[in-house]
């Protein structure tokens, strides 16, 4: 077997096993969640929830295990898991037809870990603090980060098949 059929194998791999560890990870969050009234992981998740939700979180019962261990350093595992994988293999991947945009293709997961680092920084520290009304003040700022994060992170999907599907046309 030629070697750059077995590195996209082995980056594959990493890929699929870092997206099964994103679901895991959900799951776990969800027994945190269960029975609080809240959607598991929402300001993660969604836009589509309102100051006083998040007023009721940061002051709730499950802040504390919201904080650690889901968003660190299980989310922390999980942000650098998807968006290395998904560099190493969209670089690798177009590398070999497109040289010079190979370096281009770690421009999404970076953005991706930058925004979900800020996010969860930011959720930490709400969380952490336990003042619904700095945590209504963020509303903004949080749903912005979670934007970025959302958008980049779908672009990173997108760019790796894209990617996996040049790479296999033009070995052809």
């Amino acid at each position: 077997m030629r070697r750059d059929t077995l590195v996209s194998i082995a980056l594959l791999a990493f890929v699929i096993v870092s997206i099964a560890l994103f679901f895991w990870v959900g799951d776990h969050a969800a027994t945190y969640f269960k029975g609080t009234g809240f959607d598991p992981r929402f300001p993660e998740k969604t836009l589509g929830y309102a100051a006083d939700d998040l007023r009721k979180l940061v002051t709730s019962n499950v802040a504390g295990s919201y904080a650690s261990p889901i968003l660190f350093p299980l989310d922390f595992i999980v942000m650098l898991a998807l968006s290395i994988s998904m560099g190493a293999a969209s670089r690798f991947w177009i590398s070999a037809p497109y040289p010079g945009l190979a370096r281009y293709a770690l421009v999404l997961p970076g953005l991706y870990l930058l925004a979900d680092l800020i996010e969860d920084s930011l959720l930490i520290w709400l969380l952490r603090r336990g003042d619904a009304d700095t945590a209504a003040s963020m509303l903004l700022l949080l749903k912005s980060i979670t934007t970025i994060k959302l958008v980049s992170v779908t672009g990173c999907f997108a760019q790796t098949a894209l990617a996996f599907v040049v790479w296999l046309r033009h070995r052809r």
